[in-house]
């Protein structure tokens, strides 16, 4: 044999005991792990949740066409009452004519029968150039509609617009504002 395949020999020789005793120390120190008692502390327990969820994610369809794509940090879903309460929300609205509505906002409510919604703090929409900004806003999915009885503002690059109450049919591509509306427009404004 020649000094080559000498240390190969060697090396296979001191290599295999130690994986062993390396695979047997694995294992006993896992299993070890494994079957010592856990005790948790500082457990939450919400006993008005059925369900906490971190990371939730759904789609709405009809018709086999997509209205809607919603994500959320957290969704609390409550017992009694048909509603999963959520956080850090992000919405895309989808309309007839294949175009995007983003919605944002801290908090939101799904009600988990009709699937409208209810959104709180921070409420951005964005559509094309424009974004819409308000503290609470509503979703009715029968109509596909997002409308805003608080006030609103809706500003696009070269123009604003502000009023006490606000409905976007998304299918429509029309926008209604009510209410005390006044505004600063350009030439070059884009808005809808």
């Amino acid at each position: 044999m020649n000094r080559r395949g000498r240390k190969k020999l060697i090396f296979s020789l001191v290599l295999v005991p130690v994986a062993l005793v390396m695979g047997f120390a694995i294992f006993f120190f896992s299993n070890r792990i494994i079957e010592s008692p856990h005790t948790f502390t500082d457990i939450h327990i919400d006993s008005e949740a059925a369900l906490k969820l971190n990371l939730m994610k759904q789609v709405s369809k009809k018709n086999g066409i997509t209205e809607w794509e919603l994500e959320a940090a957290t969704a609390t879903l409550m017992k009694e009452q048909d509603q999963a309460i959520l956080t850090d929300v992000d919405v895309i609205f989808h309309t007839r004519d294949n175009q995007k509505v983003f919605l944002t906002s801290d908090q939101g409510i799904l009600d988990t029968r009709s699937h409208d919604m209810s959104f709180l703090g921070n409420v951005e929409v964005r559509h094309l150039t424009y974004l819409l900004k308000t503290d609470k806003l509503h979703y009715k999915k029968k109509p596909h509609i997002i409308h805003s009885d608080v006030r609103v503002r809706l500003e696009d690059t070269y123009s604003v617009l502000e009023a006490d109450t606000m409905e976007i049919a998304l299918n429509q591509n029309t926008i209604v504002l009510q209410g005390h509306v006044k505004g600063n427009f350009s030439e070059n404004s884009m808005l809808p």
